[in-house]
């Protein structure tokens, strides 16, 4: 087999088969496969097999003329990625099933005539309640623990692409979330609460942190690992049964990917509907052990699914090779006048002063010669990166830009985790929990994603339409300002019809209106969710370099930390009589933001294709196209 053998596994019968262009399968349980980045052979670690097709002349290329009047159907989903979809579910459970109660736990006191463990007296119209800190706490505790649970991954990506890689990450820090639930399970049992709040307090702190840590780092890794389990990534024709000819579009692939595994995240969260009954009848001591257990799911999945895998080894050069392009490129950049600052960054060459075949006076033999190991590059005073390092790090730059509106995305989204599950409180639930409403948002969602990905999707492309990346998005920031819109109104119907007026959340009579009247709110925000938040994970993966995925995934995460340092400045407006303008006010600004996010990035809709191209021929970007090194 020669370093350029690769082709196709054809299936005429089924075109969403994969087709085993640089495709891994797993024929050996007992060992894996990886290329040695020093002699550019196959090398045994552990894990999965990398299989390799021989004959790169079977693969049927598009031609021009095809890839604009074909119709493009998205690829197989293999096994391996359905595990890491498991373990996310997993993960995702225990999350919102311990986060779904946070509200009432650190807000309302223990109910005077419960049962010590925090559920009210039975019959009673009472809520549930542990700590009494008050609504300004509960929303700026639950925001703290999204605003950190956000911030880790970044810790968690630099591990896994420099030291450790995805799956050894996500397995340690699976470990320390481990303890962190144990710790909250605890000092929430009735003992406690009852006999020492202020250690149950402090036990709390101490697990959301220790939580929010393991969070973090799994959330930055098994993103970008589920859809590494994709294998084709190249584009490919294939006949229906029908005679009709259809591209296989690794795009497509990874979008339907990303679907299924949001689909998955949100089938876990309705654990907080269990949890919140539980907390409202038994107590919180169980409510926070049924996720603990479910959490044991996610070492079991990930031990049985050990040689599946498809596993990069890390890289720990990539980050300063990052680190050194940006500085080549950005140096003599700036400027005190912001229109000269503007007018360099511009320039169509700016990205040329890092790359080698400039830097080297033309001798580009010699600069992206691979028999040159990267010791002696250094040694030599050469670039250890090539020229499509260099293209790779310009498309992640377009993709940071982009991430840079999504926390007035988020802003509006965080509203459904705190202030309306309070609003809930203020209206009649006719002995539903208050905090059991938000699970509308995850069941829309697992509604709606099939329906897109089976119905509204293919029936677009069909029309000619293929709803791009910068599209989706806008359409995300539309919906959640509309559901912004709603819940303003709603607050004000409230407000005029509760006998407390603007002063409801300490009411002891709540508003007549029904609680299900939030319906639309969460069905709008699960709308902004499938077109915004799921896009942001596909542009994350497919924008950044193969060794950098978790780094780039991690930065579109720590979008969300923004957002919820925001919400934590408006925790002084996160009350009554405020409200309203606390819902509009987020409304507004994710309109507006929506609008200027379209204004600025259209454009970059009409280069996603090629964009996506860049590092797929020839590198490691093809998964496996040579024997030689997969990543410069």
């Amino acid at each position: 087999m020669t370093e350029a053998t690769m082709t196709e596994k054809k299936d005429q019968a089924d075109p969403t088969h994969h087709h085993a262009v640089n495709q891994f399968t797993p024929s050996s349980l007992s060992e894996s496969k990886e290329l040695n980045e020093k002699n550019g052979s196959i090398t045994v670690i552990s894990g999965s097999e990398e299989y390799r097709p021989d004959e790169v002349d079977d693969i049927v290329v598009p031609t021009e003329e095809e890839r604009l009047t074909l119709r493009r159907v998205a690829g197989h989903i293999p096994m391996s990625a359905w595990l890491v979809v498991i373990v996310e579910f997993a993960e995702r459970f225990s999350y919102y099933g311990t986060t779904g109660p946070f509200v009432n736990y650190i807000q309302r006191p223990l109910p005077a005539g419960g049962n010590g463990a925090g559920a009210p007296p039975k019959g009673s119209q009472g809520r549930p309640g542990a700590l009494g800190k008050g609504q300004q706490a509960s929303t700026g505790l639950t925001t703290y623990n999204s605003f950190f649970s956000y911030c880790t991954p970044i810790l968690g990506a630099i591990i896994a692409d420099a030291y450790w890689g995805k799956f050894k990450t996500i397995n340690v820090f699976v470990v320390l979330g481990g303890i962190g639930h144990i710790i909250l399970v605890a000092t929430s049992i009735p003992s406690v609460l009852q006999n020492s709040p202020s250690g149950a307090f402090a036990g709390f702190i101490i697990s959301i942190t220790i939580i929010g840590f393991a969070t973090g780092a799994i959330k930055s890794n098994v993103s970008p690992l589920v859809a590494e389990q994709i294998p084709d990534s190249r584009e490919s024709v294939k006949t229906l049964p029908s005679g009709e000819k259809v591209i296989v579009d690794p795009n497509l692939t990874i979008q339907r990917v990303f679907m299924y595994f949001y689909l998955m995240i949100n089938i876990g969260s309705l654990s907080s509907i269990a949890t919140t009954e539980v907390e409202l009848h038994i107590g919180f001591w169980l409510a926070y052990l049924i996720p603990t257990i479910v959490y044991l799911m996610v070492p079991i999945v990930l031990f049985l699914g050990r040689n599946l895998y498809i596993k990069y080894p890390p890289r720990g050069s990539i980050h300063l090779e990052a680190y050194q392009v940006l500085r080549r490129v950005y140096k003599g950049v700036w400027s005190w006048n912001p229109f000269e600052t503007a007018r360099r960054l511009r320039d169509p060459n700016l990205w040329d002063k890092a790359r080698p075949s400039i830097l080297g006076g033309g001798d580009v033999e010699r600069e992206q010669d691979p028999a040159i190991s990267k010791a002696e590059k250094k040694r030599l005073g050469l670039p250890t990166w090539d020229d499509t390092f260099v293209d790779e790090m310009k498309r992640t730059m377009n993709a940071v830009k982009v991430f840079v509106f999504f926390p007035l995305f988020w802003v509006p989204y965080n509203q459904m985790t705190n202030n309306i599950v309070s609003q809930a409180g203020t209206m009649s639930t006719h002995g539903v929990p208050n905090d059991i409403l938000q699970n509308i948002d995850p069941i829309a969602i697992i509604i709606i994603i099939p329906l897109m990905d089976r119905i509204v999707y293919p029936g677009l492309r069909k029309l000619g339409w293929v709803v791009r990346p910068i599209q989706r998005i806008t359409f995300g920031f539309m919906f959640a300002a509309l559901a912004m819109v709603y819940t303003a109104v709603l607050q004000n119907a409230i407000y005029r019809t509760n006998p407390c007026g603007k002063f409801v959340t300490n009411c002891d009579t709540p508003s007549h209106l029904n609680v299900w009247l939030q319906t639309p709110a969460y069905v709008l925000i699960a709308a902004s969710e499938i077109f915004a938040s799921i896009t942001g994970l596909e542009y994350a993966f497919t924008k950044a370099p193969l060794r950098m995925k978790s780094l780039v995934m991690a930065a579109f995460l720590f979008t969300t930390a923004i957002a919820n340092a925001i919400s934590e400045a408006l925790v002084p407006v996160s009350t009554d009589p405020y409200l309203v303008w606390n819902y509009a006010g987020s409304g507004i600004v994710a309109f507006v933001a929506g609008i200027a996010f379209w204004l600025c990035f259209h454009h970059l809709d009409s280069e996603e294709e090629s964009q996506n191209e860049i590092g797929r021929q020839g590198r490691g970007g093809d998964r496996i196209t040579t024997t030689g090194d997969v990543e410069q």
